[in-house]
């Protein structure tokens, strides 16, 4: 059995504690609870489940439908471009008889050509736009010449040759023989799929799948000669130019390992996006097929332009009625002709015909592009993708036949659908004709041909891609073909992701040359490379202060949830999956950084060097029990932690249920730097610099590796979240290499008003402002409580080393100290790193919930915040050339929004005296003083008075506004009942309202969220206008402004001069009486030593300085709190003056004007006049301003809904549909490897309280008794029953996790496989793993019981970290 011989021993050698006295018997097992992270997500779970079912039908038939369509479109408008053909038109509704023939005009010709040169211009234009979208909002590296030579040589070759096909070819062949030749284009890829591709597909390339790959080939190849031989046209006899032509698009990514042409990507894909080359090249594709089209289809080329407006208009179709045509007798081999009259009509044209017929391909190929992307990026290719795509040709030959054989059949069949003057060329006029022409044209081959495009494009069956991975990850070319929709997805979308160590590592170099000596050597170094570099670690660090209990229990439970999915997925990994990792595998290591984790009073330290622990550090260590026992529900024993002296302080390390370890890093602020800060610099330079950089035997591109895929979880110490969402986080991570943070959604919890108005503060934020600055450039803040970081995005110039700075001048210090979380991004957007949020990622964290406490944590955000979006701003030319994701306009979207944030109190201050001329109908001025001396107060407050004195004045103030704005509310209704909702300020409101409501349903679990609004409604006053003052005025206040509650000390009366006040040390404390002693290295103590004298070594500073910096502070505040002050004067002053002069000075709104009669009884005259609402052009810049603001927001909220959705699809499986009957072997392994994480995750959960080992048994408050009036107090007499039982009975221990899997994956019972969504051959398959595992585990010798071996030698009084035990801290066992 593949125990953990040290983890047995300990798990043995616990000391056995007495039972519990029968009196003190009772339990109290944790309820589940219905808020937080805890909530219950199975209904949501079967919501997306449902969804996602939903989801798979409407994209296969969309994908199927719309390729069909666009192709059969394609063809139809190709056919009609022949004006050689006479067209016989049904005389059903033309009142003739005989036969009519319809005559092809030339504006009728010229319309099909526009209209086909339209439809290849429509997916360039996209192209185009999304170029000069991303170029403009996003910034990409230009191109080199190389690149733009040979994208566009093999560009334009495509576009000549579907050029050639679209102008010759199409228009003499019938619909049927059109629909074949779809997958005719597919020769180069087969070619190169021959010479390079194989091995992509098969570990083992055979000499079969090289025949199969030849086949391909050939069957490509046949159609060059076949139809050409069989033809006298030459436009068919020169088949094999447009078919090899078209197909040279797709070559790069069939091309893929020989040397020369790896070389050749590589050069042309070092940038990783072309979208300035096609910032030319879209335009120059439309012209050249453009002008191909006009030369091929033979009319005058000016006349394409002088007849272009005739030509969509309405014209006369010119008709020919004879009462016999000649006919030939084609089955006597006779002719007869008979026909003596014959008479000309004309017949007015529909110029919605090929309107209709654009629109029609153009949708269907976006359509059929969309919902295949779609489908790629929610992993239900398979069926959603591949399967239609596959099937569309056929069904294009099977529609196109039926359709064209049925118009021949009865030339009235389709006059409903097609006018009757527009041809549908059928292969033959009967079904015995169709018969024989088949034979003819040997097209029995087509299903060769098309066998040929399946095995060539079988890259799509086997996805490679991450979740909602981007557009350049899926495809090689960014859009796609129009005409040749189907067989363009599938031979764009992407074999692999091409990277360079792709390139490198599969690149086979025979030759010499600089560039390829160069490959050999990337090669040489990627074979070092292993796979357990790329898995990946993720370190939780967490920061730690004066959190309560509460905070605490909240942080831990997250933890251990973290702990057991992770072992989850070891189990899974080690006894289920043969040593193969699921997708979502990681690592897990937690770190907790604890400032002023000791008491250095010397009243209660006897020893400095060994100082006594605080209390909220043994509240720390005496609530992880209570966590585990919160999650599992039953008493879980976790060893007492090993304490460790270390340079900085102390180190306490668990081992969690699932084995992870969890270490509290104990700093003592005498020996290292403190704050949240300085933690951070602390672990980045420890979790990075040393055990990463300092490991000798990595290679430096092993180091690459393996930072590229480690992640900071970046924690407060109140943070509740669940492992669904750290994976969410590292599927961001991993979908895009350029992500260097990612954050998830915060929900403030708590009690009171202040809460409820975090709540929609928080809501409005996340839904519009975060989700903008996702879609448009990047999120400019990462909050510290819940946030992904990529190691080698902090490893970057600029970024760990500047974040040591210390902060001389008051304003780095207000920019450093005070917001470090937005600091730090700050500083990884400038060196090029892209920050997301990620709306599906749910993590919750206690806010303020008193008034006091929420102004000074927003008194410590606004100046920081401010500070580095001023900083990004001065500093803009840098980060747009430096970050792919911001442009110039997004930043001018930042200014735009920096503006309006300064400009607010003013703004909320005219507002407020609007407001009360509207409501309380006084004059301006008085309407001005109300509020005027209000604000007088609290500036002079701010200056004059301590914080505690303007904190009461702020909130007495901004309960009055509170009831002002309720009377603004009803006022605001009323105005609008009385002037209409199409008023400027009723319409205004109205819009707002309608946005955030529509916000709020696209975001149906926070719902409720909206009811909060009520409570920011009337607070508005307070927090944009008064919080701002209170914020620039008190910005030299730099402590941190929460949680400065004071360290706790026991119970006692305090003499400096008694002993008994002395606390024990912390080394002695009894708390940790059973923990043994460990040591760390001396080369990690020499680490340590060295970061903090070069950049923790805590601050001293002298009286002088600290008066310096204070006096500095003061002059900063002085400076910012002036220059706000009159901004705000000056604007509010303008504003003010321009509104007293309104009636000259004003705008007529020109919506819902009101009309008035007056009668004048002196001159008998009636007079009717309109009457214009006015609109001042300071109010009309007010709203045009912020609308721009909510209708850029609004838009961008929808498409990060999309992205969110589609993420929260990917990563939800369907396990609803099987048939045990027709499940394959490798279906059912693929089923059982699926859900191995689960099966792992029930076997090792602990038995909770009164719960048997048989899942299916009822719970012990559940059992079924007699239906009697005595049910309640039997279940009662159940329980004191089972209180005897438990407690007489000998309890298994379940703190181990993997123990708890071995006893029941390795034991004798059958294991309950009821409510597992496996098939009967996967639970066959997983009885067979079992049983192997078994015999293994027989077979392996075991100590015996009571006995380990030896860790340490048998003297040895501490445990050292260089032991197995230890290993996460040796760099040698780490990698």
């Amino acid at each position: 059995m593949s125990a953990d011989y040290e983890s047995d021993y300990f798990m043995r050698s616990r000391k056995v504690r007495d039972k519990p006295p029968l009196w003190d018997s009772f339990q109290d097992p944790p309820a589940k609870r219905t808020s937080g992270s805890d909530a219950d997500w199975k209904k949501l779970q079967f919501f997306m489940k449902v969804f996602k079912l939903f989801a798979y039908i409407l994209v296969f038939g969309v994908v199927l439908a719309s390729s069909v369509a666009a192709k059969l479109v394609y063809l139809y408008m190709a056919g009609n471009t022949n004006g050689e053909r006479e067209v016989q038109m049904c005389t059903k509704y033309l009142l003739l008889d005989g036969q009519v023939m319809a005559m092809r005009s030339k504006l009728e010709q010229i319309a099909w050509v526009w209209a086909l040169i339209f439809a290849f211009a429509a997916p360039e234009l996209f192209t185009f736009l999304r170029a000069l979208r991303i170029c403009m909002f996003k910034r990409e590296q230009r191109p080199s010449g190389l690149e733009v030579a040979l994208v566009t040589l093999f560009e334009l070759l495509h576009v000549v040759g579907l050029a050639l096909l679209t102008f010759t070819v199409l228009p003499q062949l019938d619909l049927t023989r059109g629909a074949m030749l779809g997958c005719c284009v597919c020769f180069v890829p087969s070619l190169l799929n021959l010479l390079t591709g194989t091995r992509l597909q098969w570990k083992s390339a055979d000499i079969f799948v090289y025949a199969l790959s030849i086949l391909a080939m050939i069957s490509q190849a046949t159609v060059f000669f076949i139809w050409p031989a069989m033809s006298a046209q030459l436009e068919v006899q020169l088949l094999a130019i447009p078919l090899l032509l078209v197909s040279f698009r797709w070559w790069e990514n069939y091309a893929n390992t020989h040397e020369t042409i790896a070389y050749i990507i590589r050069t042309i894909r070092f940038t990783r996006s072309r979208y300035h080359t096609y910032l030319y090249l879209a335009p120059l594709k439309i012209i050249v097929f453009g002008l191909m089209g006009f030369l091929l289809h033979g009319q005058d080329f000016w006349e394409y332009f002088k007849l272009f407006l005739k030509a969509w208009q309405t014209h006369s179709i010119r008709l020919k009625s004879q009462d016999m045509l000649n006919l030939a007798d084609t089955i006597n081999g006779s002719s007869l002709i008979t026909a003596k009259t014959s008479s000309q009509f004309s017949l007015q044209s529909n110029p919605n015909a090929v309107i209709y017929a654009l629109l029609s391909q153009v949708g269907a190929a976006y359509l059929c592009h969309i919902f295949g992307k779609f489908a790629c990026k929610i992993k239900i290719q398979n069926f959603s993708y591949a399967l239609p795509l596959n099937l569309a040709t056929p069904v294009t030959i099977c529609v196109a036949t039926w359709l064209s054989q049925m118009r021949a059949a009865d030339l009235c069949s389709l006059h409903g659908l097609v006018p009757d003057y527009l041809s549908l060329q059928p292969l033959g006029q009967n079904l015995q004709q169709l018969g024989r022409l088949s034979l003819d044209y040997a097209l029995w081959l087509w299903p060769l041909w098309w066998l040929a495009q399946l095995w060539t494009c079988l890259h799509i069956w086997r996805p490679r891609n991450d979740r909602n991975a981007p557009t350049e990850k899926l495809y090689v070319c960014p859009w796609y073909c129009g005409l040749l929709v189907d067989q363009c997805s599938m031979m764009n979308r992407r074999i692999l992701d091409w990277t360079d160590e792709y390139l490198a590592f599969k690149s086979d170099l025979t030759a010499s040359g600089d560039a390829k000596m160069d490959m050999a050597a990337d090669i040489n170094a990627s074979r070092n490379i292993q796979e357990k570099d790329k898995i990946p670690q993720l370190i939780v660090c967490a920061t730690m202060w004066h959190e309560t209990e509460e905070e605490m229990m909240e942080f831990l439970k997250s933890i251990v949830r973290l702990d057991e999915d992770q072992c989850a997925r070891r189990m899974a990994k080690t006894h289920l999956n043969g040593g193969k990792a699921d997708d979502e595998y990681y690592e897990l290591e937690t770190n907790i950084f604890f400032d002023d984790a000791f008491v250095l009073d010397e009243r209660h330290c006897q020893n400095k060097r060994n100082p006594p622990l605080n209390e909220y550090v043994k509240t720390l260590i005496r609530t992880i029990d209570k966590a585990a026992f919160e999650i599992y529900g039953v008493n879980i024993k976790i060893k007492p932690p090993l304490k460790i002296e270390t340079p900085y302080g102390g180190r306490l390390v668990w081992t969690l249920p699932g084995r992870t370890k969890m270490v509290a890093h104990l700093k003592n602020k005498d020996k290292i730097r403190h704050k949240k800060r300085w933690s951070q610099v602390m672990y980045m330079y420890y979790l990075l610099g040393f055990r990463i950089m300092e490991t000798e035997q990595l290679s430096a591109r092993r180091k690459a590796v393996i930072a590229e895929n480690t992640f900071l979880l970046a924690l407060d110490g109140d943070i509740d979240f669940q492992p669904r969402a750290v994976q969410l986080l590292i599927d961001r991570m991993k979908a895009i290499d350029e992500l260097g943070a990612a954050c998830g959604r915060i929900h403030p919890v708590g009690r009171g008003p202040m809460v409820w108005y975090q709540k929609f503060e928080y809501a409005i934020g996340h839904w519009l402002q975060k989700a903008t600055e996702h879609v448009i450039g990047c999120v400019l803040c990462s909050p510290g409580c819940f946030s992904l970081f990529r190691a080698s995005a902090l490893m970057e110039n600029s970024v760990m080393k500047r974040y040591t700075l210390v902060s001389s001048e008051a304003m780095k210090m207000v920019q450093y100290d005070q917001g470090e979380d937005r600091w730090l991004c700050t500083l990884l957007l400038k060196q090029g790193s892209r920050v997301e949020y990620c709306a599906a990622s749910d993590a919750f964290t206690h806010s303020p919930e008193y008034f006091n406490e929420f102004y000074n944590q927003r008194r410590r955000w606004v100046p920081s915040t401010i500070a580095n979006i001023f900083d990004i701003l001065s500093d803009a030319s840098t980060v747009v050339k430096k970050n792919n994701s911001i442009s110039t306009l997004y930043i001018m979207y930042q200014a735009m929004l920096m503006i309006g944030t300064v400009l607010g109190p003013g703004t909320i201050f005219l507002m407020m005296v609007g407001a009360l001329v509207a409501v309380f109908s006084i004059n301006i001025w008085t309407a001005f003083l109300w509020n005027f001396f209000p604000i007088l107060i609290f500036l002079l407050s701010c200056v004059y008075l301590k914080q505690k004195f303007q904190l009461l004045i702020a909130f007495v103030i901004s309960a009055i506004y509170c009831l002002v704005m309720m009377a603004v509310l009803i006022g605001i209704i009323v105005q609008m009942l009385e002037d209409g909702p199409l008023a400027p300020a009723s319409l205004f409101f109205l819009l707002v309202a309608v946005q955030i409501t529509i916000s709020g349903l696209m975001h149906p679990q926070e719902f409720l969220a909206l009811l909060c609004g009520v409570i920011y409604y009337i607070t508005i006053p307070s927090m944009y206008m008064l919080l701002m003052i209170y914020s620039v005025f008190n910005m030299n206040d730099v402590t941190w402004g929460t949680r400065e509650a004071p360290v706790l000390r026991d119970d006692g009366e305090e003499s400096p001069n008694d002993p008994d006040n002395y606390l024990p040390g912390w080394l002695n404390d009894s708390i940790l009486i059973d923990s043994e002693l460990g040591e760390i290295t001396l080369v990690e103590q020499r680490f340590w030593k060295d970061l903090i004298k070069q950049y923790l070594k805590p601050l001293e500073l002298s009286k002088e300085q600290k008066q310096t910096m204070a006096d500095d502070l003061k002059e900063l505040r002085n400076m910012f709190a002036f220059a706000f002050v009159m901004v705000n004067a000056i604007f509010v002053l303008i504003v003010f003056l321009l509104q007293l002069k309104k009636d000259y000075l004003h705008l007529k709104w020109p919506i819902d004007p009101t009309d008035f009669v007056s009668f004048d009884r002196d001159n008998l005259q009636v007079g009717i006049y309109r009457q214009y609402k006015e609109l001042d052009p300071i109010g009309l810049l007010f709203v045009i301003f912020f609308g721009i603001i909510l209708v850029i927001q609004f838009i961008a909220m929808f498409f990060h809904r999309f992205g969110t959705m589609s993420q929260l699809l990917a990563t939800i499986q369907l396990d609803w549909f099987r048939s045990n009957s027709q499940l394959s072997d490798e279906d059912a392994v693929l089923e059982l490897n699926g859900s191995a994480v689960h099966i792992a995750r029930r076997l090792q959960r602990p038995k909770r309280l009164f719960d048997d080992d048989d899942a299916d048994s009822h719970h012990y408050d559940e059992l079924e008794v007699d239906q009697d009036n005595h049910r309640e107090s039997m279940a009662r007499r159940q329980t004191i029953f089972r209180l005897h039982e438990t407690r007489n009975k000998q309890q298994s221990d379940y703190s181990d996790l993997v123990r708890n899997f071995e006893r029941r994956f390795f034991s004798e019972d059958e294991l309950n496989m009821k409510n597992l969504p496996l098939s009967r051959k996967s639970i066959k398959l997983f009885q067979e793993r079992r049983s192997v595992a078994m015999t293994n585990a027989a077979a392996t010798p075991t100590p015996k019981a009571g006995r380990r071996p030896p860790l340490v030698p048998p003297l040895a009084k501490k445990v050292s970290f260089i032991n197995n035990n230890m290993q996460i801290y040796d760099n040698e066992s780490q990698y």
